[in-house]
């Protein structure tokens, strides 16, 4: 079982890659104070050709195989968009990331525009997000088939957007508090799915969410569905909170 208190880093490896990227750091979060500090923070990565992101890297290495780490690409809700990367802190992952020290993945935090959401056609976010994972897995540590990817809301539904569309990528996904938006799921049915949601989410209808998972039921995928009876929207904060779901990751390899 995984300790929730989980991630971070700011070793001699931590030091070395964020020597060799562009970052874009207040004075809270500059490389002197990383240095000087035993906190374990994300920092904002900012020169990638595909989306802005925070970058967590762990200090425990547990995970760690033939020098590769695992890698979770997460995806903020709606009120997270923007070019702040800070305000994604707000919530999900970002928000418990900083300061913990035993969180065995690699963490990408990006940040969609304001100008689209995370599944919009009208700009192309699916080369952006295959941008930004070749660009990550050239300067990082990255296990290639320990990638996984989670998001709430907006991010839930962008989840099933990104292994949809770019299945090759992704070991393991993890929506919550999501729907379809009239794409068929059949292109990830390889992609073992644990998802959530609230069954009084009256944002996004829990009827909505049961209907994507019975469509990639249909077309042979793998999934368990976790259903929240007491909660509404926000099925995230205790799904975070659960060592089961990092557990349960760490178990998916595409190998």
């Amino acid at each position: 079982m995984i300790n929730r208190r989980v991630i971070a880093n700011n070793g001699s490896m931590f030091i070395m890659i964020l020597c060799s990227i562009s970052i874009s750091c207040n004075q809270d979060s500059g490389l002197e104070s990383l240095k000087n500090s035993n906190d374990a923070r994300q920092v904002e990565v900012r020169d990638s050709d595909g989306f802005s992101y925070l970058l967590f890297t762990p200090m425990n290495k547990v995970e760690e195989v033939d020098g590769k780490l695992p890698l979770i690409i997460s995806l903020h809700g709606i009120g997270e968009r923007g070019n702040d990367l800070q305000i994604l802190k707000r919530d999900g992952l970002p928000k418990i990331l900083d300061g913990d020290i035993s969180f065995p993945f690699m963490v990408i935090s990006p940040q969609c525009p304001l100008s689209t959401e995370w599944y919009y056609t009208n700009e192309n976010n699916i080369e952006r997000m295959r941008a930004l994972l070749d660009d990550a897995v050239r300067r990082f540590p990255i296990d290639t088939n320990r990638i996984y990817i989670t998001g709430f809301s907006m991010g839930g539904i962008g989840a099933w957007y990104f292994i949809i569309n770019l299945p090759e990528y992704f070991a393991a996904a993890a929506p919550i508090a999501f729907r379809a938006d009239g794409w068929s799921p059949c292109s990830a049915k390889e992609i073992p799915v644990w998802a959530f949601h609230g069954r009084n989410d009256s944002v996004i209808p829990y009827r909505r969410a049961l209907s994507l998972v019975d469509q990639f039921r249909n077309c042979g995928g793998g999934i368990e569905f976790t259903v929240y009876d007491d909660a509404g929207h926000d099925s995230w904060t205790r799904t975070y909170n659960n060592n089961d779901l990092y557990s349960w990751l760490l178990h998916q390899n595409k190998d």
